[in-house]
């Protein structure tokens, strides 16, 4: 058929499925007017109303119901004609690979990382970045393969975030600190001043000492919040100031600092990672290898759900 555009094969397939265009929509990571408009032409293209409103829901035409039989398979069979490229293989693979990574993370996650992928990916160059207000959209357009941050995250809904396991938080303050050797009261906590690490997508609206102490009426006293997580520490080095941030983070600290657990009546300071990757790309190998590369690596670390 000269001139026929092929993509309208994959909206009307999710039309058809999903009988709304909002929700197909969100499905085909694209706009609700975008949507629209492609399904217009996909009525002029089969001279059919495909999706009409019956009362207060949208139901598909007998020319509907019968394209989506003969659908399905069509889908099927161009999806598995494109699928036949060369096998993904991790161990031969020459690819450029950024991971974006928020700092606290990458602080002590790096290096078993980079270990990791030079073992079962050695030939693959890797370029681990810090996670900014730019690495949703550098996900979505390939530039960034993959992304290591908390969940959950305010992210835009092409991207898919996944539940990871959880990290534990704990106090990390200078060596001699007041508190070393003690478990931190609820007392020691009105009374501190803290620093806290903004972490784009994840902590910019509320910080996470926050929302522990919310249910217990204290307020905390943020003396310093920024995304440069090196003037934290050599802050906190200095001075009585005291950095909450996870306990993996603080096993990799030198000898200037120490960790301050909570005391047990406290409510229980964590989080859980979580891993980003595009929509459009969560089918693909390398995409998929990564998923349970970084996942089975968590684990090895004793980090589980």
């Amino acid at each position: 058929m000269i001139g026929f555009d092929y993509n309208l094969l994959k909206v009307l397939s999710v039309i058809l499925e999903t009988q709304n265009t909002t929700v197909a929509a969100e499905r085909l990571c694209t706009s609700q007017p975008a949507v629209s408009r492609n399904l217009r032409k996909i009525r002029e293209l089969f001279n059919d109303d495909i999706l009409v409103r019956k009362g207060a829901v949208m139901e598909l035409t007998p020319k509907a119901e019968e394209l989506k039989t003969q659908l399905s398979g069509l889908i099927h069979d161009i999806e598995a004609l494109v699928n036949t490229e060369e096998r993904f293989d991790p161990s031969t693979d020459k690819a450029n690979l950024r991971i974006a990574i928020n700092a606290s993370i990458a602080q002590w996650f790096s290096a078993p990382l980079t270990q990791f992928l030079a073992k079962e990916a050695p030939l693959m160059n890797l370029v681990i970045e810090d996670w900014t207000e730019a690495t949703p959209e550098k996900i979505d357009a390939g530039e960034i393969a993959f992304g290591i941050n908390y969940f959950p995250m305010d992210l835009p809904k092409f991207l898919v975030q996944k539940k990871g396991g959880k990290d534990h938080f704990a106090l990390a303050g200078r060596i001699g600190h007041p508190l070393e050797g003690e478990r931190v009261q609820l007392d020691d906590l009105k009374a501190a001043s803290f620093a806290v690490h903004i972490i784009p997508h994840w902590n910019e609206k509320e910080v996470h000492i926050s929302r522990l102490l919310q249910p217990l009426s204290v307020v905390p006293r943020i003396q310093l919040r920024t995304s440069h997580i090196n003037t934290i520490l050599n802050l906190v080095s200095e001075s009585d100031i005291l950095f909450p941030c996870s306990k993996y983070l603080i096993e990799q600290l030198d000898a200037r600092f120490v960790g301050l657990d909570f005391a047990q009546e406290l409510p229980i300071l964590e989080g859980n990672f979580g891993y980003v990757y595009s929509t459009k790309r969560r089918n693909e190998p390398m995409t998929q290898w990564l998923n349970q590369s970084i996942e089975s690596l968590m684990a090895e670390l004793g980090i589980r759900a």
